[in-house]
Formats: structure tokens, C-alpha cells, sequence
């Protein structure tokens, strides 16, 4: 295959081992706990700050049905004093008029009688920031934040829903597509990240939530279990997606060797302005430090490891072994460039690129 005729497929990481670097981030300037070459766990606070500056406007005279020169009369709080959450600041007595409370604490710092507003400025609220990653304090960005190091594997997924979490990994299922059932999540289970191979089923779902699990990993998910896994008030990962999927063989295998270790996940899943994949980040010991991971946008070569992602062979993994120079002609008939993959020692097919990613 020339340079001119190359094909850059998408790509996944799946690294056994590697040298990870994520960055904590503040969401405004603050305090930063820890010092560069420091150890630290994934539930340490390394750096904290506080969000304040919001204001809150309330037009009490149409809130209360008045002239806005009447509303003030029926306030209840002057400039200056504070205000709870839930707490009334205005109210008259009126058929259908409700009293007027605030959403928010915070303290009122303006009243505009000819309006009849009130403005509240949002109580500050604190913010800590954990290190999500076992490892050691890298390079400090000022005071909004750090890197933190750790050699580990890596694993990216297709789709999550969720946000951060970190835990020991429980894997519970024997193979790459037996379904995560509750009977494969018991007592011991409780308060772990779990892992398995096959479809999350609606049981398993329940089950975690009484179990209080801190994450679930599994290969896919039916489209009608979506919206029940939506709620579900800790992450869940699907390495290969929305369906009945069975996990790729690299992936259980990696995750199953790391069965008790703690495990970090980020479901965090973005496709646009910007591109987040969920991850899965399980630091290992190393006596030496670790390549980084190399740069995205390589092109197939024979060789490569791949994955099938669409089409007849959906989810199945393989070595490519030729990159044919001419279109090939497919099942209905057309002809597109692709290439010819080995699944097993009896077993190959012809890939169009398109069905194809790359597994690095």
C-alpha cells in the first residue's frame, strides 16, 4: 500500500502497559495540597477551591402579583442579611399567591425598589479535588492544578454514562460473552467496580444498586436498558457499545488478569468538539518507567491488530495479513478497498476499512 493510498482507521488502546498521565484540573483557581514527586492514592485530595460570584434575580412584584412601588412592602429580608435555601424573603397574603422563596442560600446584596427585584449572591461553594489516579504527583500547573503519573494498563471503551470512580475490580463473569447477570454479582461484590464480558442485563442493574457497587464494566447493552442505566448513580463502560456484544478477547483477557487491583474509570463519553473516550486505568508496579503512549493516527499495515466494528464479523478480533491493492467486491455487490483478516488459524474474511479499527 502506497502513502498515497494509506488508510487511518480509528483507533482504540488497549496497553497492558504504559506510562499514564492525567491531568486535575480546578475549575477556578485554588489551593493546591500536594508537592511534585509525591505518592499519592486515588481518593486523596490534592487540591481544593471554592465557586462563588453567582447571582440570583427575583421580580417579587410579578412573583407576588403587585405594583413593583408596592412589592417591597411584603419583603421580608433587607440588603445585607443571609438566606437558606427553601427560606421565604417575600409573601402577602392573596387568593393563588405563593410566597416567595429562595432556591439558594446566600445573602441578599441588592433590592431595586422601582423594579420590585431582589438579586442574591450564591452562597461559595467548596470544591475538592481528588486524585482519581494511584500514582505520583508529576508536573504542577500552577494553582489550578497537577498531573499525576503512574505506570498501568489502559484500556479506552466505546460509550459510557457516568462520571469518575475508582475501586478493586471484580470480575464475575467466566468468559468474553457470558451475560452479566445479578447471580454472577454476590455480597462480595459490595462497594467494588465489576467486570464482565458479555451483555449488562436489567437484573444486573438492580442488583448493583442494592450491592452499592462504585462502577460497572461489561461489553454492551441492549438499546432498552439505556435509559434504566442512565439512572444508575454510579458509571457504567461498555467496551464495544450499544447491542448484544460480547467483549473482545484482548480486552477480557487484560481486565481478567487484573481481577483484584485497584481500577480507576472515567465514563465521561464526548464524539464532538473535542473527543473523550471512556477509560479504564489500572495502575501496575514497574521497575522502570514505562513508554508513553504512542501518538494517535497510524496507518494499517499488515500486521496490525484489529477489530471489526460494523458488518458480518461485528466485534470480532484479528491480525491483518494483506492489504489488497484493488477494491474487492463484497456481499451486495460493490466493490471497496479493505483488507484481508485473520481471526483464527481457520478462520479469515475480507474487512472493508470501514468495518475496521485499529487496536494499539
Amino acid at each position: 500500500m502506497t502513502e498515497a493510498t494509506a488508510y487511518y482507521p480509528p483507533e482504540t488502546r488497549v496497553m497492558p502497559l504504559t506510562l499514564i498521565r492525567r491531568e486535575r484540573i480546578l475549575p477556578v483557581p485554588g489551593e493546591i495540597l500536594v508537592a511534585s514527586g509525591q505518592r499519592v492514592e486515588s481518593s486523596d485530595v490534592v487540591a481544593r477551591t471554592e465557586v462563588s460570584g453567582q447571582f440570583r434575580t427575583f421580580e417579587i412584584a410579578r412573583l407576588l402579583r403587585v405594583q413593583p412601588s408596592r412589592a417591597m412592602r411584603y419583603l421580608r429580608k433587607r440588603q445585607g442579611d443571609p438566606v437558606k435555601a427553601g427560606e421565604v424573603i417575600a409573601s402577602r397574603v392573596g387568593l393563588g399567591v405563593r410566597p416567595v422563596r429562595s432556591p439558594v442560600a446566600g445573602t441578599i446584596v441588592d433590592i431595586d425598589e422601582r423594579d420590585g427585584r431582589v438579586a442574591i449572591e450564591v452562597a461559595s461553594k467548596p470544591i475538592e479535588l481528588r486524585a482519581y489516579l494511584k500514582g505520583v504527583v508529576g508536573n504542577m500547573l500552577g494553582n489550578l492544578g497537577l498531573v499525576i503519573e503512574s505506570p498501568g494498563a489502559m484500556i479506552q471503551a466505546a460509550w459510557g454514562m457516568g462520571g469518575e470512580s475508582y475501586g478493586v475490580l471484580r470480575i464475575v463473569t467466566e468468559s468474553a460473552d457470558e451475560p452479566l447477570k445479578n447471580t454472577s454479582i454476590d455480597i462480595n461484590a459490595h462497594g467494588s467496580i465489576v467486570a464482565g464480558g458479555g451483555t449488562l442485563t436489567a437484573s444486573a442493574l438492580d442488583q448493583a444498586q442494592q450491592l452499592q457497587l462504585r462502577g460497572m464494566i461489561a461489553g454492551s447493552i441492549e438499546g432498552d436498558l439505556i435509559e434504566a442505566a442512565l439512572k444508575m448513580p454510579f458509571p457504567i463502560l461498555l467496551t464495544e457499545g450499544v447491542g448484544r456484544i460480547p467483549m473482545a478477547a484482548p480486552i477480557f483477557e487484560l481486565i481478567k488478569a487484573q481481577d483484584g487491583r485497584e481500577v480507576s474509570i472515567n465514563a465521561e463519553t464526548r464524539t464532538r468538539w473535542g473527543v473523550v473516550r471512556p477509560e479504564i486505568l489500572i495502575p501496575l508496579p514497574s521497575d522502570t518507567r514505562p513508554p508513553m503512549p504512542p501518538a494517535i493516527g497510524a496507518p494499517l499495515t499488515v500486521g496490525a491488530r484489529v477489530r471489526v466494528v460494523r458488518g458480518p464479523h461485528m466485534g470480532r478480533v484479528g491480525t491483518v495479513t494483506s492489504i489488497p491493492a484493488r477494491a474487492q467486491r463484497i456481499d451486495i455487490g460493490t466493490r471497496v478497498p479493505g483488507a484481508e483478516v485473520r481471526f483464527s488459524p481457520a478462520s479469515s474474511a475480507f474487512v472493508p476499512f470501514a468495518n475496521l479499527e485499529l487496536l494499539r
